[in-house]
């Protein structure tokens, strides 16, 4: 298993080899690291997020959390994630696939795990971002 993250980092540009107290290889830390929120938080954090961050050989890639009330998941941003070449690239692809992630649960009957007040705001929350990312491709 070491071996395999070694040769996943490599596809990111990461080579160092450090090994943490119980002898698994240490997870590389992503270049220019950055969270971007959605929707309105909650007293747990917010509602949604998206984690991008590059390799040392420019390649780019992100992590989704998210919550539709009491379901939702998470992860963190690693080298077994897709790849991109450009942080533009990969914040579009995952706002779109949160986005259909969140559309797909409008109306649904299970209002305990899929609040309908949660995505209405987290989807909000994503068409901002998709139009702050729109004006800016402009200038």
């Amino acid at each position: 298993m070491n071996v395999h993250a070694y040769r996943k980092g490599l596809e990111f540009g990461f080579t160092d080899v450090a090994f943490d107290q119980y002898g698994w290889f240490v997870h590389p830390q992503f270049l220019n690291y950055e969270e971007v929120k959605l929707g309105n938080s909650n007293r747990y954090g917010e509602y949604g997020e998206i984690r991008i961050g590059r390799g040392p050989n420019d390649i780019w890639s992100y992590a989704l959390s998210y919550s539709f009330g009491c379901a939702g998941s998470g992860s963190a941003l690693s080298v077994y994630k897709p790849h991109f070449a450009s942080r533009d690239a990969a914040r579009a692809h995952a706002l779109s696939k949160l986005k259909v992630m969140f559309t797909a649960q409008i109306g649904s009957s299970d209002t305990t795990n899929y609040k309908q007040d949660i995505i209405q705001k987290t989807l909000k929350g994503m068409d901002q971002q998709m139009v702050a990312m729109t004006q800016l491709s402009l200038f």
